[in-house]
């Protein structure tokens, strides 16, 4: 041992200069190894203090990455772009994308950093962990630039209704207004939701593929101007503004996230995976602990729906209504007398006689509501001839030309919010008879299902008046005496649309369904058919009725029938009113068909509906129903009383 020591400081001092070399490299070498050991040490107890912490489990890290639980139990993100995700099992495992978005955050990527990808997912993981003092400067300018062109400090939630002339608007819509801090609402930025869908797809085609997904779905962001002049039909909807309660932190992220989602590919699924359900699913990011998109809707969603989760979660700070043009044309008329509407119609319709003339025997006070009231008559009008534009131009020379402030001059609008109608779902449960030819009775037990969304007999508050659209409503029945289940009709969709006419208006009204239903085709066999109606025509108010004559076509198909079909054409006629008898509420229908047959089964059919629903209470109704179907070697009788709930 002791030749081993005199042999190694013999070496040591022969080799002295090799001794300070090696201690020179050391100092040289030994900062670096320090800083590249500090930085991976920190990465490493990030994410495993993150992992502590259970953020991978957290709501908000979920609703970050769109994670919803799935039909089958497993959990999954409903984003449909694998270029959104930086772990290669990221649409599957949250803690994978938790952990790959903050090794990304350290890591150093000259282009397309995750921090500049991904703010919001930076911002939410640095509140929670405190890493952002350990990372270098970084300056995302496509972002920064991004987000300063909103100039948001408000959210407000925009609710047009529904507009039956439009298939994409049927339901009505939702989209979110960025409100500037200059009040200017044209300037400010919108964000929607919808399906990227061709306009020439007819009705059917449309409506497969958005219930099947065969849609992208896709943000759009635009001026509000832009939007208003995207939907063309906007100015004959009725428009609810929410003014939302999001602090500037909350506004912020919701920018951030958006920034994230703008391009990515969403299957659009009409009835959950649409503009309402995207929109919540965005709020959800915004207001950290509510998840409105899972809770509220684990099938499916209207636009109507998301006024309600906003509001139910306290996120409505103010609401505000803007009537359509048709609504307030329709409120200024009933403000005025006789004489002085038809003025306003006259001075439309007749551009030869001079708007003094039209207007010298009012007051001063008629005089302005008239040409008000002219002017919104020219606003209907999608486009306008040149005549109707030098008109215009003349009617608002003429207003501003009075000495009366438009403060002045006042017009109520009255309308019941969206979410204080009816609720979308409806089941029920009934008990009948039926009788054939007097003699043939069978009683009979129902239990029907309807998700969406509104009939004429359904409470009208929060509704268009005459406006109706079903989907997808299914109804079982059990016969007692045959002891046999039998589904009674599936109504794929239908829609009712009836308008009454005006005098600046005349609007066409229809009917459309498709449903398969039971048939009686002779005393003694029902047999399951197809059914496709059409009917157009026009409608007229009666006090508080509406009445309607339309024309008919109705074809049936099934193999039992002769030539396995039959094609009918008619005239369709009825009533509907609503009735108000102290607390007691509800709505009536008449209806009468008489369709005479062009092709197939034999025979002519005279049909008679009567319809009345006495509503209970929120949300509950009493319904009474009678149908007569007369056939040309039979009669079918058939009345029932349902007991209605929405939920």
């Amino acid at each position: 041992m002791q030749v081993i020591l005199q042999n190694y400081w013999g070496w040591v001092n022969k080799n002295l200069h090799l001794k300070w070399i090696i201690l020179l490299i050391s100092l040289i070498l030994l900062p670096i190894f320090s800083q590249a050991a500090e930085k991976a040490q920190p990465l490493e107890a990030v994410i495993e203090h993150a992992r502590q912490m259970e953020l991978g489990e957290k709501k908000a890290w979920l609703n970050l990455l769109h994670y919803k639980s799935t039909l089958l139990g497993p959990r999954e993100s409903q984003i449909d772009d694998v270029g959104f995700f930086l772990a290669p099992n990221g649409e599957h495992d949250a803690q994978a994308e938790l952990d790959a978005s903050l090794r990304g955050f350290f890591s150093i990527n000259a282009s397309a950093h995750p921090r500049c990808l991904y703010p919001a997912r930076f911002h939410w993981l640095n509140a929670q962990l405190d890493f952002a003092e350990q990372l270098p400067p970084m300056n995302c300018a496509p972002f920064n630039t991004w987000k300063e062109k909103f100039q948001a400090e408000q959210v407000t939630l925009l609710f047009p209704s529904m507009h039956l002339e439009n298939p994409a608007s049927m339901f009505g819509h939702t989209f979110i207004r960025f409100d500037r801090a200059d009040k200017n609402h044209l300037l400010s930025y919108t964000l929607s939701y919808a399906a990227s869908y061709d306009e020439s797809d007819p009705m059917l085609v449309y409506s497969w593929k958005g219930v099947t997904g065969g849609y992208p779905g896709k943000f759009f962001i635009r001026a509000y101007y832009e939007t208003l002049q995207v939907y063309s039909d906007i100015e004959q909807r009725d428009i609810w503004e929410y003014q939302l309660n999001l602090n500037q932190s909350e506004i912020d992220q919701l920018i951030r996230h958006l920034w994230e989602v703008k391009g990515v590919h969403f299957d659009y699924f009409f009835f959950r995976e649409n503009c309402s359900y995207r929109l919540l699913a965005l709020l959800d990011v915004a207001r950290e602990n509510i998840n409105m998109s899972i809770d509220s809707h684990p099938l499916y969603a209207v636009p109507v729906d998301t006024v309600r989760d906003v509001d139910e979660v306290g996120l409505i700070q103010q609401r505000k209504y803007r009537p359509s043009t048709h609504n307030k044309i329709s409120q200024m008329i009933a403000q005025m007398d006789n004489e002085a509407s038809n003025a306003a119609i006259a001075m439309v319709e007749d551009d030869k006689t001079t708007i003094e003339k039209i207007v010298e025997p009012f007051s001063i006070n008629q005089q302005a509501k008239i040409l008000l009231l002219a002017d919104e008559l020219l606003n209907q009008n999608k486009i306008l001839s040149a005549a109707q534009k030098n008109r215009q131009f003349d009617i608002l020379s003429a207003r501003s030309d009075l000495a009366v402030k438009p403060q002045e001059i006042e017009f109520k609008y009255s309308s019941t919010p969206p979410e204080l109608s009816h609720q979308t779902a409806r089941w029920n449960i009934a008990a009948g008879e039926q009788k054939i030819n007097d003699f043939e009775k069978q009683s009979f037990y129902e239990l029907g299902l309807r998700p969406v969304f509104h009939d004429l007999l359904d409470a009208s508050k929060g509704f268009i008046n005459g406006a109706s659209i079903s989907v997808l409503e299914t109804e079982l029945r059990w016969y007692q005496q045959q002891q046999k289940l039998k589904l009674q009709s599936l109504n794929f969709f239908s829609l009712e649309s009836i308008l009454p006419v005006k005098p600046w208006t005349s609007r066409v009204s229809k009917k459309i369904s498709f449903i398969v239903k039971q048939r009686n085709i002779d005393v003694s066999e029902q047999v399951l058919e197809f059914e496709s109606q059409f009917s157009m025509g026009y409608a007229a108010e009666v006090k508080s009725a509406l009445v309607y004559a339309l024309a008919k076509v109705q074809l049936e198909y099934a193999t039992e029938l002769d030539k396995n079909h039959g094609l009918y054409l008619g005239a369709n006629i009825g009533g509907l009113w609503a009735f108000n008898a102290g607390e007691l509420t509800g709505q009536t229908e008449i209806n009468y068909q008489n369709l005479q047959q062009i092709s197939g089964e034999e025979g002519d059919i005279q049909v008679l509906n009567l319809g009345i629903q006495f509503n209970l209470y929120k949300e509950h109704a009493l319904r009474f129903e009678y149908e007569n179907i007369n056939y040309d070697l039979f009669d079918v009788d058939e009345a029932r009383l349902s007991y209605l709930m929405y939920f």
